[in-house]
């Protein structure tokens, strides 16, 4: 057998598709989400006793992990998250996050391995040049390193935007070097201030939040601004007076009259947030402020996918493709970029050309109908544990739901988010293919830019095609090809090529999210049966 390990495992997609060709042994995987353990571990790992399972690739020592497995490791996979590159920023949520160090780490353990073969999958925008690493004290040795050795990793300057506007009191460039603590308030008093001030101008959402939030947004405040003495700065005495008009004006339910306040308290949150996280990151570069411009972080850049090659270009022969699930026989076009390397010495005792699939490997491609209509006869449920159903007896199952039902006798699983009034007037008017830009716009009044709304929300499943990428399809919305109600997380794994066999675990919207962000077995397979040919 060969011996494989799986970092950033999720529920195991990826390696549940490696087991499928019966070749492989899975030793060891890492997933630091708690339910996505649980679920690998009750359906991939539960009959190895020796199975390790790592928490943490940060720091994690791989080599004595190889050892003490005999060094026996001939192949790393896994799917290292993409969230933290530098084009995050565009979301403008964080500028950088731990995740940017994750690719990193997954090269540092076949570095210490020196498996046979790796498998890296990703989206498919890691081959270009979006995807940025950010100069940092942290590891910019090593790059230099790389570029004195004769890699080519260009760099490229890089302005991050921090704040557009000034604050009253502040002097923005030497607030990058003043003790922000002091005017740092708690996060969740921060998260509420920031719906608060979305909601504010949608006649719906408003005073449903305020119904729900605001005991707890005034106690936050009271908390807050009671610690406050004449001994603090300026501007936390500026803080605070802001606070406590948003407090009185919520408590009259008029928040809109401290519309400015909010803004201010927010901005700032954001901004300390941002400043933060180029210090904890230890990024290289310099601040910089004008009032046309704003403040700004300048830094050097360079590409992951120019990482990749340079920081094992010597040892392995790589070859990075765009595949598509539906070769493999998913009834899903989901488009992922695999990046798939032998190890030198491997490569050229074999003797053949590194290639990836680059069209279907199946003679058709199962639709949505396929994939789980069959489902439509099974009563639904409602809270994250279901009981399992036994199968019915029913004719005419198509190839594809007989296939998923090999090696289970019963449907688990097949559990949905509750449906309102509203989305159930939305379901019963969207026809299959259509999503939610379909609908009237009386239909679409808790939207307050419903033009700016996802083509993927309040999707109807073609029975007739294939699905689009399936990700967490609850946040999402997807409905039923022929039932007026949301997709399952069963139907969703069906999608995915999860067989029923395969049982997730946790909360209701962990077992969707896990769904969403696997790796689709079949498609795992075929990247396996790809490998086979070095490995035998």
């Amino acid at each position: 057998m060969i011996k494989t390990i799986d970092l950033f495992a999720g529920a195991g997609g990826l390696s549940y598709g490696f087991l499928m060709t019966g070749e492989y042994q899975i030793v060891a995987a890492a997933e630091i989400n708690k339910n996505a353990r649980k679920t690998y571990q009750a359906n991939i790992a539960k009959n190895d006793d020796n199975f390790e399972f790592i928490e943490n690739v940060i720091n994690y020592d791989f080599s004595a992990l190889n050892t003490r497995l005999g060094n026996s490791i001939d192949v790393v996979i896994g799917g290292p998250p993409c969230q933290g590159f530098s084009n995050a920023n565009r979301q403008k949520n964080h500028l950088i996050s731990m995740n940017n160090s994750l690719v990193k780490e997954y090269f540092r353990a076949i570095r210490q391995i020196r498996p046979k073969a790796f498998v890296m999958e990703n989206v498919s925008m890691l081959e270009s040049d979006t995807h940025r690493f950010y100069e940092s004290r942290k590891d910019n040795g090593e790059i230099d390193a790389l570029i004195a050795n004769g890699h080519d990793i260009p760099k490229r300057k890089d302005t991050l935007l921090l704040s557009r506007v000034s604050y009253d009191g502040i002097d923005m460039l030497k607030l990058p070097e003043s003790d922000l603590s002091e005017i740092v308030i708690p996060e969740q008093l921060t998260h509420f201030l920031s719906v608060l001030k979305k909601n504010i101008g949608n006649p719906r959402r408003l005073p449903n939040f305020l119904t729900k939030n605001k005991a707890a947004i005034k106690a936050m405040i009271e908390s807050y601004t009671s610690s406050v003495n004449g001994e603090d700065s300026e501007l936390k005495q500026q803080l605070v007076e802001k606070l406590r008009k948003i407090h009185n004006e919520i408590d009259v339910n008029q928040p809109e009259d401290a519309l400015e306040e909010l803004d201010y308290i927010v901005g700032l949150q954001k901004l300390i947030e941002f400043i933060t996280e180029i210090s904890e990151n230890e990024l290289i570069g310099q601040y910089d402020y004008s009032a046309e411009d704003g403040l700004r972080f300048i830094v050097n850049s360079y590409s992951v996918i120019d990482y990749v090659n340079a920081i094992l270009g010597d040892e392995y022969v790589q070859n990075g493709e765009v595949f598509n699930a539906e070769w493999f026989g998913v009834p899903q076009e989901r488009r992922r970029y695999i990046v798939v390397g032998i190890r030198r010495d491997i490569y050229l005792e074999k003797g053949v050309e590194l290639t990836l699939p680059n069209g279907s490997t199946v003679d058709s491609i199962p639709t949505v109908g396929d994939a789980i209509l069959d489902l439509s006869a099974y009563e639904v449920g409602y809270e994250p544990v279901y009981t399992p159903l036994p199968y019915m007896e029913q004719p005419d199952l198509s190839d594809y739901a007989l296939f998923m039902r090999k090696g289970s006798t019963t449907v688990k699983n097949h559990i949905t988010t509750r449906t309102t009034d509203k989305a159930l007037e939305r379901f019963k008017k969207i026809k299959q293919g259509k999503n939610f830009h379909s609908l009237e716009i009386e239909d679409k009044d808790t939207y307050s830019k419903p033009e700016r709304t996802q083509n993927t929300i309040y999707l109807r499943l073609d029975p007739n095609k294939p699905s689009g990428t399936v990700v967490n399809v609850r946040k999402s919305m997807w409905i039923h090809p022929t039932l007026d109600r949301a997709i399952t997380v069963r139907e969703a794994a069906r999608l995915q090529s999860f067989p029923d066999s395969f049982e997730f675990i946790g909360t209701k919207d962990s077992q969707y999210q896990q769904v969403g962000n696997a790796v689709p077995p079949l498609l795992a397979k075929g990247i396996a049966t790809t490998l086979l040919k070095y490995l035998k």
